[in-house]
């Protein structure tokens, strides 16, 4: 066994429990309670929770493992801290130690503790240093660390077998990528990594949703999708249709609606109809019964009298606690909560984030979470009231910045920085994430199911026309 740094010392006095504070917990939870709970989600927090209790002995600890679903890192550090068991510790010692500690470290904690993302932000000294101590016993890790230690990277990468490619592509930043890795593939490595239809597929999502990747995406016009999935030649179409390519957009959209199920037609006859302006495609959206963005656009556009019928909570507490708020505001939260839990207030993510929003909250009293929940008023606390109150901001925006999806604002500013004429629509193609879709719903109906008889209802298009 390598000997310890002295990181782990801080470490691990810093994650247990043992200051005379937190022997004053209530030490609520036991092994009764948790073999109570269902297996799966809600049971791996309560033993996170468990296992941070100071009585906890090694045995219990150990004992918890069978009562675990699914481990994350979180679990497993606690879960090592209270086993006490030498290579366990280590292991978490090197999940947790900084980067240029694991420089100074051995090829096993290097491998385990050191991710692309980060490696990527090292000079070329510091990752020869790495290759070196990681050759012998990781050559593929040591190999992609190459990747990023050359002057080129795009030269290497393309070496790179199909899996080691997608590894190293995926994980890496977008600034690297945008920066390095934007050329046209040579033919050997398109058809070596178009082998993989998955993760093909997902290399078309992250370049054709960025429009940074021009070199990348314009490459990407003369593929024949024949034997890609619905999904891939919709993107191959969007990206066309941000080339202005309407020619290519109309062919790799009619090969998408061939190819597609019932969920998803109506957003490819509603580019068909952006590309085309032909209004028989938001006809044929019309005739769909389910309640979608689309089916909503191509009612306002058409200026039809549908009248739409979306079912949505009446929660007396919310109603109760929101009254004095504006109408936007409480359309807000209301579309918040309605994604992030359901208006279940004992909510708990696979993140073990907790209550109503979905939050980091440190619980001061288990006992009261496990039988009450978190209380709204708790969790509106905790929210950006300048956030919630600023009508100026747009509510998808409003919407990103709640759920900490930087990535996908920064996405957002960036794409329609490049191209202040790019169809405001496409903000929701760029993302694709189900939760936002439901909470746009949410939000829409919200308001106009509670706007005033006589006052004017707002149009779904508006919630994307002030992007920026």
């Amino acid at each position: 066994m390598k000997p310890y740094s002295l990181l782990f010392l801080t470490l691990f006095s810093t994650l247990s429990f043992s200051n005379d504070e937190n022997k004053k917990k209530n030490e609520f939870l036991s092994f009764e309670i948790i073999k109570k709970e269902e297996k799966g989600l809600r049971r791996d927090f309560f033993i996170n929770e468990f296992l941070k209790q100071d009585s906890i002995t090694q045995d219990q600890a150990y004992e918890s493992l069978k009562y675990i679903d699914s481990m994350n890192s979180k679990l497993f550090t606690n879960f090592a801290i209270k086993y006490k068991h030498d290579e366990t510790l280590a292991v978490v010692q090197c999940m947790n130690m900084p980067t240029k500690q694991l420089i100074k470290s051995y090829d096993d904690c290097i491998k385990v503790g050191l991710n692309y993302y980060e490696a990527s932000k090292l000079d070329s000294l510091q990752l020869n240093q790495l290759i070196n101590k990681t050759s012998e016993e990781y050559p593929l890790f040591a190999k992609n660390l190459k990747v990023l230690s050359s002057s080129i990277p795009f030269t290497k990468i393309i070496t790179l077998n199909r899996d080691s490619f997608y590894e190293l592509y995926f994980s890496l930043p977008v600034e690297f990528k945008e920066n390095y890795l934007n050329y046209r593939l040579p033919r050997k490595t398109f058809f070596r990594i178009y082998e993989d239809k998955v993760n093909f597929e997902k290399y078309l999502k992250e370049n054709i949703t960025n429009r940074t990747f021009d070199i990348v995406n314009d490459s990407l016009l003369s593929i024949d999708d024949t034997d890609l999935n619905a999904n891939s030649s919709f993107l191959l179409g969007i990206n066309a249709f941000t080339f202005k390519n309407k020619d290519k957009a109309i062919i790799f959209f009619q090969n998408a609606l061939n190819k597609t199920d019932e969920e998803n037609i109506n957003k490819i006859l509603f580019w068909l109809y952006k590309t085309t302006n032909n209004k028989a495609y938001l006809k044929d959206i019309t005739f769909n019964n389910k309640i979608d963005i689309y089916t909503i656009l191509a009612n306002e556009l058409l200026e039809d009298k549908i009248k739409f019928v979306f079912k949505q909570i009446k929660n007396k507490e919310f109603i109760k606690i929101t009254k004095k708020l504006s109408l936007q505001e409480q359309a807000l939260l209301y579309s918040l909560i309605k994604v992030n839990s359901n208006f279940d207030n004992k909510f708990i993510s696979k993140e073990f984030t907790i209550g109503l929003l979905s939050q980091n909250y440190k619980l001061e009293n288990i006992e009261d979470f496990y039988k009450n929940g978190l209380s709204l008023e708790k969790s509106i606390f905790l929210l950006n009231k300048e956030l919630l109150e600023d009508i100026n901001i747009n509510p998808i925006i409003k919407y990103l910045t709640v759920e900490n999806k930087n990535n996908h604002l920064k996405l957002l500013k960036k794409n329609f920085k490049l191209n202040e004429k790019l169809d405001k629509n496409l903000a929701f193609e760029f993302i694709t994430d189900k939760k936002l879709e439901e909470f746009i719903l949410n939000y829409y109906f919200y308001i106009n199911n509670n706007t005033k008889k006589g006052k004017k209802k707002i149009k779904l298009s508006s919630i994307f026309e002030n992007l920026k």
